[in-house]
């Protein structure tokens, strides 16, 4: 049994970074949507450094806990979310307030990375810590669709979600549940089971209240571990 989990791990490792990697590339569109608009519109910049946020307190979860998958992954999600956060600013008529949001994201994340790293005596408490925090963010970070998913019910339309990328907020965090079993990693699996929770109310809205028209749906997650 412990053989065959060790066989499994790593192909489930491979899977969830490309797919997560690959959900965090669908800012690719959203960015490339402000582009040819040359102007952010009603578009919000705050899921981008949200997901900023998420990913780097992930990374330091990874680096404390010695897991280079986790570390891997959240780097690259960071570091895009970063580079989207920036293009965005160079396009919001409201410069001022988006970059006092991303100064206070990076003395946040200057805070726990002091504490964690220089504050906290050994590693398993930091670890401790750091995934008490980074589960805390991912949780609210899934339940910010909530508002949108009201919107839904209450206009019984899904004009204003994406299918694809519902989906992918069900299966890329399903994945990680299964990895966080086979590494027997409760913080890794308790967010991302909401988190598939919530896709799945998503994927099931679609089925409940059919698309009509070809809107440009609003991205309800950029993608998280």
């Amino acid at each position: 049994m412990t053989s065959n989990k060790d066989g499994l791990t790593p192909l489930i490792e491979k899977i969830c970074t490309i797919s997560t990697i690959g959900l965090f590339l669908t800012g690719v569109q959203i960015c490339n949507r402000i582009y040819r608009m040359r102007s952010t519109g009603d578009i919000s910049g705050f899921p981008f450094v949200a997901t900023m946020v998420n990913c780097t307190l992930w990374l330091l979860y990874g680096y404390v806990g010695n897991n280079s998958t986790i570390v891997i992954v959240n780097f690259i999600g960071a570091s895009l979310e970063l580079i989207y956060a920036l293009f965005y600013l160079q396009y919001t008529p409201d410069r001022n307030s988006f970059m006092r949001l991303i100064a206070m994201a990076a003395a946040f994340l200057a805070t726990v990375a002091f504490y964690l790293l220089y504050i906290v005596s050994d590693r398993a408490t930091a670890s401790l810590h750091a995934g008490v925090v980074a589960s805390v963010a991912t949780v609210i970070m899934f339940g910010s669709p909530l508002a949108s998913l009201k919107e839904v019910v209450q206009k019984q339309s899904t004009e204003s979600l994406s299918l694809p990328l519902c989906f992918a907020n069900l299966v890329v965090p399903a994945e990680w549940v299964l990895y966080g079993i086979l590494i027997n990693d409760k913080f890794v699996q308790v967010p991302n089971f909401l988190g598939a929770i919530l896709g799945l109310i998503q994927v099931f809205l679609f089925y409940k209240y059919p698309r009509q028209s070809g809107l440009v749906p609003k991205a309800t997650n950029l993608g998280t571990i």
